[in-house]
């Protein structure tokens, strides 16, 4: 499933009266991971992948994704409740720390004072984005499309002074998360 138009909506509180409803959540970084969202939201369903046009990954010690002509984010698709909705809300810390958005009926969060380059991951968070790649059948190559690799030209250099790591740990990450989880193609 692929999105296209980079154009959304920040979301207020808009939801008062709506605690039974359902949605599709796009989630790019941590809450891939599906024990991850497991322990924050008891119940939670993926529902597949989805490429978001008009977007690039960047990490300001967590994940954001900022508007890029020419770029698309990939990530996985949950479907979430309310009760759902309000626990990613806290752990998210929004309004505060992320921004709610809408884009074809899909939410997602970006970082409410606009996140760039400016410092990596930890490790340990980078490696719990990579497990959640893998469990939504994604690729290394999908990781580096949703950080914009081609489409800015960038270098090795740039890439492992953006994650943290060198490229050699980034291929063993891959490589741990997929014998960690096998299956994970066929998604």
């Amino acid at each position: 499933m692929m999105l296209r138009s980079p154009r959304f909506i920040w979301r207020g509180d808009l939801s008062l009266g709506l605690r039974n409803r359902s949605m599709q959540y796009f989630a790019y970084g941590s809450n891939m991971n599906h024990d991850h969202m497991q322990q924050h939201c008891p119940g939670i369903v993926s529902t597949g992948k989805l490429r978001l046009e008009g977007f690039r990954l960047v990490f300001n010690y967590h994940a954001d994704i900022i508007p890029m002509e020419g770029c698309s984010v990939h990530g996985g698709l949950w479907q979430i409740t309310e009760v759902h909705e309000e626990a990613l809300d806290r752990y998210e810390g929004y309004p505060d720390y992320y921004g709610k958005y809408y884009q074809d009926k899909v939410m997602f969060y970006r970082m409410a004072q606009g996140g760039t380059d400016s410092e990596p991951p930890a490790k340990w968070y980078l490696e719990m984005v990579i497990q959640g790649y893998r469990e939504f059948g994604l690729t290394q190559k999908d990781f580096e499309e949703s950080l914009g690799v081609k489409q800015l030209g960038l270098t090795q250099t740039d890439l492992e002074e953006s994650l943290g790591v060198s490229m050699a740990e980034l291929e063993d990450l891959f490589f741990a998360a997929t014998a960690a989880c096998p299956d994970a193609s066929l998604l």
